[in-house]
């Protein structure tokens, strides 16, 4: 009998490394997709339940080939996914300074990198007649974000493949949803001092927004994507849940 896995992008990201250490202590089987860097799940690397995959997600033949290896090596059963992976508009240009490569690059990435993901996870799903996914938009897919035109529209094509691919399969029992977070606390010291800059003063003027006044937290997060991945959800699908602490 095949085990049932968990699959996490951007496992070292903030989220999704924080993510894969919740589930890790549940002794649930992952499957941590990662880009180049592992040092906050390198403690993970010797549990037998986790299994790290160093993956170009932009590259649709070396995900879908490196993908269909580890399940076969494995034996695992996909079942769960949580898709944290995403690159930033880090220029904080407006729109008509925006270098076009950089755009092209935020773009490409984050919208071309859903889809060849979920090109990949879905035949797996679909054969099993089950699956659950979590893709995380932003708060910005309603709000915009000045100086960060390409992230916004990245984020807001993802919250639409959701909700489109919640339509589409819905017939073989799976289930999409994704999760926009407003401002969240996170440990930002691996950025440059500029984007680090802009983050304090963005963050600062959400804030007074807010009215929690406060961003929101890991534990905050992964609540809500715990419940929408749980058997417990077997009716929400194609929603998108704003985590913003009140802030319409």
């Amino acid at each position: 009998m095949m085990k049932k896995a968990i699959i996490i992008t951007g496992a070292n990201g903030n989220v999704g490394a924080y993510f894969a250490h919740q589930y890790a202590e549940q002794n649930e089987k992952l499957i941590l997709i990662l880009h180049k860097q592992s040092n906050r799940v390198k403690d993970l690397i010797e549990n037998g339940n986790v299994k790290l995959l160093y993956l170009n997600l932009a590259d649709l033949n070396e995900t879908k080939n490196k993908f269909d290896a580890l399940i076969k090596k494995t034996n695992w059963l996909p079942t769960r996914l949580i898709h944290t992976a995403t690159i930033r508009s880090h220029d904080f240009k407006p729109l008509v300074d925006t270098d076009p490569t950089l755009w092209g690059k935020i773009i490409n990435t984050n919208i071309v990198g859903t889809f060849n993901l979920l090109k990949t996870v879905l035949p797996y799903f679909t054969k099993n007649q089950y699956g659950k996914i979590v893709l995380f938009g932003s708060n910005v897919t309603r709000i915009g974000l000045p100086k960060g035109s390409a992230y916004a529209a990245s984020k807001a094509a993802i919250a639409n493949l959701g909700r489109t691919l919640a339509a589409e399969e819905a017939k073989n029992n799976i289930i999409v949803n994704t999760v926009s977070p407003g401002p969240i606390k996170i440990d930002d010291s691996s950025f440059s001092e500029s984007y680090r800059k802009f983050r304090r003063e963005y963050y600062k003027e959400k804030e007074r927004e807010i009215p929690l006044k406060r961003c929101a937290t890991f534990d905050d997060l992964f609540g809500i994507c715990s419940f929408l991945l749980s058997e417990e959800n077997s009716y929400i699908t194609g929603e998108e849940f704003y985590i913003t602490g009140g802030k319409l």
